[in-house]
């Protein structure tokens, strides 16, 4: 949703891609300081806010992520130990959303 947009979803898109921006601008006002800058967009994600939404949408979610699943928290935050760990690792929108965005 947040690099795909859709109906009803206009501000949350804009506002990701707001994040997608100020990473990619922070991460060359960093570079002076060895400061790394990345961000991850996980898609929908085993959780409480997930478990509360109605059956249809979690359904229709699932239809349109290639994986047909969401993600473990632990998947998440591996990723997350990736981007902080890896020296190299600079400016990176890391999707994590089960190919949703592909599709």
């Amino acid at each position: 949703m947040a690099t795909k947009g859709g109906l009803g979803a206009t501000a949350y898109a804009a506002s990701k891609a707001g994040v997608i921006g100020f990473t990619r601008a922070l991460c060359r006002e960093m570079a002076a300081r060895s400061i790394r800058v990345n961000a991850l967009l996980p898609g929908w994600v085993e959780s409480p806010m997930w478990d509360q939404l109605k059956p249809e949408l979690k359904e229709a979610y699932l239809k349109d992520t290639p994986l047909n699943r969401v993600a473990d928290p632990a998947e998440v935050a591996d990723a997350a130990v990736f981007l902080a760990s890896n020296g190299f690792a600079n400016n990176c929108v890391l999707n994590l959303d089960g190919g949703l965005s592909a599709a």
